[in-house]
């Protein structure tokens, strides 16, 4: 069985990139640059995420309601219309905190807290906004929110302005976050 980015196969000769039909692999910079417990855990959980520079077809529906093709994980494969080569490339730091966004749904498929269905049919799941306090619990949250953290996360960490203690409930919160190493 191929494996998506790869670069062989019956399409070789026709001199498509690996990117232009089956995605892409994380890079070594982008990977260097995620946060080191969220690398572990996609590690761990046996995740293989690909990167493809076009919408999935269900990003093309949920524009009609949202105004635009959003990114979306499904599984492994992160559809991301545009996707630069590299988004750890100086300048940006917002798809890279983005990239974290994505890649912990992709950390929740390959461990299997999240699927197609369980998003579709929780509508937990489809809210980006959370108070983030004390009170706050992983298991609470929907998957959208999980993964807004996430990217905050990424976000504090690289911030000298960061208040230390959102920063804190936020490594409280994420379960990886302790595994920094």
């Amino acid at each position: 069985m191929r494996r998506p980015g790869s670069n062989s196969g019956p399409f070789a000769y026709l001199g498509f990139m690996k990117r232009d039909l089956f995605g892409r692999e994380l890079t070594d910079g982008e990977r260097a640059a995620l946060s080191p417990g969220l690398a572990r855990a996609l590690d761990r959980a046996g995740a293989r995420p690909c990167l493809i520079g076009a919408p999935s077809r269900l990003a093309r529906i949920a524009a009609l309601w949202r105004g635009q093709v959003p990114i979306m994980a499904l599984g492994d494969r992160i559809f991301w219309p545009g996707v630069a080569d590299d988004l750890s490339r100086a300048g940006g730091e917002h798809a890279m905190a983005v990239l974290q966004h994505e890649l912990q749904h992709v950390l929740e498929y390959a461990e299997g807290r999240l699927t197609l269905w369980r998003y579709a049919l929780d509508p937990r799941n489809w809210t980006y906004r959370y108070r983030l306090d004390a009170r706050a619990r992983w298991g609470r949250l929907g998957a959208e929110q999980r993964a807004a953290i996430v990217e905050e996360l990424f976000r504090l960490e690289r911030d000298p302005a960061a208040t230390p203690e959102r920063l804190a409930i936020c490594r409280r919160l994420v379960p990886w976050a302790g595994d920094e190493g």
